[in-house]
């Protein structure tokens, strides 16, 4: 599957991988940060951002998107580049990791160490916000962002600071949870089928915001006793998706993760 991707920078490859309902875009505070070290490509994952829709029949679970990133490097000639993923994209990342077909693997608050009642909050949240958002057109959406309380308000459990992002990138960063693609509500009633993946197969590091109020930190013991050697790090005042929170941070969170290792 040929997805829709931005490449820039120079050194050993990296792919960027975004949440649910997210784009590739979402990573743009961080690129200039880790181009003249990394070759990045930012894809938006099948049935996201620019990306070709799934295949009809799709059930909602992982293992086709990581299918499709996995397609996608072969099809580009990238040989086992590092992974790094943000929620949705951070459970393919370790899932990647599990298959062995990538050189490491780093996970921003990933997805699938919920408990019952988590996923349950989880996809009541992202439910919710589908649902008011698709009342507000996207003119209005923009204008309600500009108002911090009702930027607060509306992003306040994705973002611990709104105000770092512009209400204009923030308004198209939210059209896809505002009117999602087709696989949104399957993968919404199928989150149980996210399942944690097998033991890592190469490098695995893990950064849990300390104010990510969608998915836990907490969530990172279950993610610890699954995968007892991914090294586990929290990343202090960032929330929900960090690459908006502190650029800086996850840049140097990345090139860390992202070294050479014997």
């Amino acid at each position: 599957m040929e997805l829709a991707h931005t490449r820039t920078g120079t050194g050993e490859p990296v792919v960027l991988m975004h949440g649910i309902t997210h784009r590739r875009q979402g990573w743009d505070l961080v690129v200039p940060l880790l181009e003249k070290e990394r070759e990045l490509w930012a894809l938006d994952l099948p049935d996201h951002g620019e990306s070709p829709d799934l295949p009809p029949g799709y059930r909602g679970d992982v293992g086709p998107l990581a299918d499709a990133v996995e397609a996608f490097c072969t099809a580009q000639g990238i040989d086992r580049p590092h992974v790094v993923g943000n929620s949705l994209g951070g459970l393919i990342a370790l899932e990647l990791a599990a298959r062995g077909s990538v050189r490491s693997a780093t996970a921003l608050s990933p997805a699938g160490f919920w408990s019952r009642l988590e996923r349950v909050y989880a996809r009541a949240v992202l439910g919710g916000a589908h649902a008011l958002l698709a009342t507000v057109s996207a003119a209005r959406l923009e204008r309600m962002l500009a108002t911090p309380v009702l930027r607060t308000a509306l992003v306040g459990l994705l973002l611990a600071h709104p105000s770092r992002i512009e209400a204009e990138q923030m308004a198209a960063d939210l059209q896809g949870l505002s009117r999602p693609r087709s696989s949104f509500a399957t993968m919404l009633s199928h989150l149980g089928s996210w399942t944690v993946p097998a033991r890592a197969a190469v490098p695995t590091t893990v950064g849990w915001g300390s104010r990510d109020f969608l998915l836990p930190r907490w969530q990172s013991e279950r993610l610890r006793r699954a995968l007892p050697d991914a090294a586990i790090y929290v990343l202090p005042g960032c929330g929900h998706v960090p690459m908006a929170d502190d650029p800086a941070l996850v840049a140097d969170f990345i090139l860390a993760a992202t070294r050479p290792r014997a």
